[in-house]
């Protein structure tokens, strides 16, 4: 017998070495400023609002965000570091739990190796920056994998218990998790189950007929939110492309480890010091082209913008009546860095005295305008780069105006860039009332 492996790994040291490449992780991604993609703006503007005017910026599953205004109070930290060393923390998590699940013997120091090598690749370790609500759900997902057995009542409350912290963390990924662990259950933990019946498994086929029963459901789900239009306009394309992502955000961590975890068992000499050193320095080099800056949004003009917003609101040339429309990620940028609110909802109602951003404006637009409209109130304000605001009376002239032609291919995308209300954000907002009506989204 292999008494090594009958050995449990060590819950301490697996702990310290989730600390460990939390800290590492929040140093590598530190290390060139603040990220500039838009869901890490989406995820610190939600921050800002919810530590300054204790409501969410918009509908959200809430776990995810209230967990993190909890860590950035309790170590005092800014809102970048906080976010970022929070987002690392559930990374690191998740990769050790994920490692766990697949070797639940002792651990050698190959073992931890190989779970910072899944953490610093160039697939997942963006992960967090990117789908930081998917990432708290997964931690959920996983704990149901390892603990849940369907033998007594304590694995009930377990099993409701993560259903619904794993649901108000992120609702899509967690459906996806947990009919993975559906399947798992109903296959691979059916045969465990014959071997030694309990009390919830008198009948063989219960769990079969279970499985076939979620699985039945879950397919009829995703045809009907995508024919319903659950998340929006396009919502076939909208899960094709996150089930993509997640595949290879999340997949590429557990795909490396299976794969390395099976090496480890079957290879002895890849527990050897020269594999070690081989390991670590495929983790230097992997790190070496993982560790990037972030990018996604031009930040110069959007700090240019922010200028001119702020500037046109301290001058009073914007009545403070009179809103600005522009698209979600712009909006939630200017919010982070200057607190002005910006609408970027189309059921927050376009009016006449409001003001919609634009893009792409050149001289010859600029000059159209200023021939074309005259009237006592501003109807449009030139901004820096080729932006402009124009106003509601403006919009709908420009829709009609021959005149203005030119313009209303512009001003017709500036407005589709509203969001329009989904069936996932009223699940979204019916999450947040449950959990925290108090911090319902102010938008």
């Amino acid at each position: 017998m292999d008494l090594e492996r009958n050995k449990k790994a060590n819950p301490f040291l697996i702990l310290v070495s989730v600390l460990f490449l939390t800290s590492v992780l929040t140093i590598l991604q530190s290390w060139h400023g603040e990220p500039e993609n838009a869901e890490s703006y989406r995820v610190l503007a939600e921050l800002r609002s919810i530590q300054e005017e204790g409501k969410f910026f918009s509908p959200q599953e809430p776990l995810a965000f209230l967990l993190l205004s909890f860590w950035k109070s309790l170590a005092g930290l800014n809102y970048v570091p906080a976010y970022l060393s929070f987002g690392a923390f559930f990374l690191s998590l998740a990769v050790h739990l994920c490692a766990y699940l697949m070797e639940r013997g002792t651990w050698k120091p190959n073992q931890y190796l190989l779970c910072y090598l899944a953490a610093i690749n160039p697939l997942s370790y963006n992960v967090p920056l990117h789908h930081l609500s998917e990432s708290v759900s997964l931690i959920f997902v996983l704990l149901l994998f390892l603990s849940f057995r369907m033998e007594t009542i304590l694995d009930l409350l377990v099993l409701v218990s993560c259903t619904l912290l794993g649901l108000f963390s992120h609702f899509t990924f967690f459906l996806i998790g947990f009919t993975l662990f559906v399947i798992k259950a109903g296959t691979v933990g059916l045969r465990e189950k014959k071997k030694n019946q309990s009390v919830f498994f008198k009948r063989r086929n219960l769990p079969k007929l279970f499985l076939y029963g979620y699985l039945s459901v879950f397919v009829l789900a995703v045809f009907l939110f995508g024919s319903l239009g659950f998340y929006g306009e396009e919502s076939f394309s909208y899960m094709g492309k996150r089930a993509w992502e997640y595949l290879l955000g999340f997949g590429s961590f557990v795909i490396l480890l299976a794969a390395g975890t099976f090496l480890l068992r079957s290879e002895k000499e890849l527990n050897s010091v020269a594999a070690s050193i081989a390991v670590f320095v495929l983790l230097v080099v992997s790190g070496y082209f993982t560790v990037r800056p972030i990018r996604g949004m031009d930040t110069v003009k959007l700090n240019s913008l922010s200028k001119d917003i702020v500037s046109l609101r301290g001058r009073a040339v914007i009545d403070p009546k009179e809103r600005i429309f522009a698209d979600r990620p712009t909006a939630e940028y200017l919010y982070f860095h200057t607190k002005q609110q910006l609408f970027f909802r189309e059921k927050d109602n376009f009016g006449e005295r409001d003001y919609i951003l634009i893009s792409e404006i050149w001289p010859v637009d600029k000059k159209l305008l200023q021939r074309e409209v005259r009237a006592k109130s501003a109807q449009y304000l030139f901004l820096s780069g080729e932006r402009i605001l124009i106003n509601g009376i403006l919009w709908k002239r420009i829709q009609s105006d021959g005149s203005l032609k030119t313009l209303k291919p512009k001003s017709s995308v500036a407005r589709k860039g509203l969001e329009k209300d989904s069936g996932y954000d009223r699940i979204r907002l019916l999450l947040l009332e449950v959990l925290a009506p108090s911090k319902s989204s102010r938008v």
